[in-house]
């Protein structure tokens, strides 16, 4: 009797530590595949798992996560690949949630698993139609951000709907997906300088730079060189070169359709640069942002003033710090500003950081500055190595004042045992 009721007890205890790995190895794949760091995986993964019994360590790269479960010193380790990641901020929130229940023992393992399920199994929030032309509107408030005026706004428009309608394109296939950057950029090129002979004397740099901004790895490369601060070398390394690539992609696209307009003579005449923006000017540029990124990073509508109030942050921030300290440095300032802003509503309301922090991110735009260094380079190979070092800095500036808006005001409270 006594062997069967301990037969009985032990194949609970297997079944229930089966639900808990099981649990934690899809909400490792969840936030990985959503855009989560390194550091967002790995910690609450393993406070999680050490609340819910179960001796357990993560190791996560851009394109999977490694799990390893110990018990009665069998050890199971368990690979998750995350091969169509990208930003969602709305799953993420809700992945959060769940994570932050089961962490607080509010939820079973059992009742994680389901909702992380249907939660990764549910549709984007915006049809695909809203995300093209949340592009050509993101293409249009961008372009004042660079310096752009009326006329570099209206050229920006049609050049954001056509890399907006071809990203749509491209993602639903994985083999159309690896040409997207090159395609791209070739396409916006070919468009901004065809619209130069129609709408003459805009800046071609600014409207071309425009038009990709959405896919410019900007949030990929600060991410990387933050990873790299905090000694997670190998996902650092990783999202380095992935940053990298698209950059080459996407400059060797432009050059390519620049050479072709020069071969035959068809460079359109080049309009002057501008400076900064009015403040009415940039005050619309940072609500039409904030929607289009509303959109693209699939954010919920309610949290439009939060997202607004990031943007605005950064945009004036960037500009504060140019004033007082210049234009490379001074993104230190804004990067603080904006994460003891994120980081303090994130406290306030108990969800992640990232809803403010990633569109805030993306408003400062790093990656402008590498796309044009890698097309002066691939069109003539003079000039470009200062501009890249220069991307390097501000993505360094940025993860620098990340980090000290973590070290000042930590986005999560320290759990507590019960």
């Amino acid at each position: 009797m006594w062997a069967v009721v301990a037969a009985s007890g032990y194949k609970q205890a297997m079944e229930s530590s089966d639900i808990r790995t099981e649990f934690l190895s899809a909400m490792a794949g969840a936030l990985s595949r959503y855009g989560e760091t390194t550091d967002g995986i790995e910690g609450p993964l393993r406070e999680c798992a050490r609340r819910l019994g179960v001796e357990a360590s993560f190791f996560a790269v851009p394109t999977a996560v490694f799990a390893s479960y110990r018990h009665n010193f069998e050890e199971q380790t368990v690979l998750v690949r995350t091969m169509d990641s990208g930003i969602d901020l709305h799953t993420l929130d809700l992945l959060d949630k769940t994570l932050s229940d089961v962490t607080h023992r509010r939820k079973s393992a059992a009742q994680g698993l389901a909702e992380v399920r249907l939660i990764t199994s549910s549709p984007l929030r915006f049809p695909w139609y809203m995300r093209v032309l949340a592009s050509g509107l993101g293409a249009a408030a961008f372009s004042v951000f660079l310096g752009g005026g009326a006329r570099e706004i209206v050229a920006a428009v049609p050049v954001g709907l056509t890399v907006g309608l071809l990203a749509t394109w491209a993602r639903r296939n994985q083999s159309r997906s690896a040409l997207l950057e090159l395609v791209a950029g070739f396409l916006a090129a070919v468009l901004t300088l065809s619209l130069g002979h129609v709408l003459p004397h805009f800046h071609l740099a600014t409207v071309v730079l425009a038009g990709l901004i959405l896919l410019l790895p900007g949030l990929t490369l600060t991410l990387g060189v933050s990873e790299l601060a905090s000694r997670h070398l190998v996902a650092g390394s990783a999202r380095l070169a992935g940053a990298v690539i698209a950059l080459i992609s996407l400059g060797f696209g432009v050059a390519v359709g620049y050479a072709v307009f020069t071969k035959f003579g068809w460079v359109p005449p080049l309009g002057p640069g501008r400076d900064a923006a009015g403040h009415l000017l940039t005050a619309v540029a940072v609500i039409a942002s904030s929607l289009a990124l509303m959109v693209t990073t699939n954010s919920r509508p309610r949290d439009i003033a939060v997202i607004i109030a990031a943007v605005a942050v950064a945009a004036y921030g960037a500009r504060f710090g140019a004033w007082l300290i210049g234009p490379t440095v001074g993104v230190i300032l804004a990067a603080v500003l904006l994460g003891l802003a994120s980081n303090a509503w994130a406290r306030l309301t108990s969800r992640p950081a990232a809803i403010p922090l990633v569109p805030g991110l993306a408003a400062l735009v790093p990656g402008a500055l590498g796309f044009r260094g890698i097309s002066a380079f691939l069109r003539e190979a003079t000039g470009s190595l200062q501009i890249l070092g220069v991307v390097l800095i501000i993505a360094g500036g940025l993860v620098v004042g990340l980090l000290v808006a973590d070290a000042a005001l930590p986005s999560r409270r320290p759990l507590r045992d019960d």
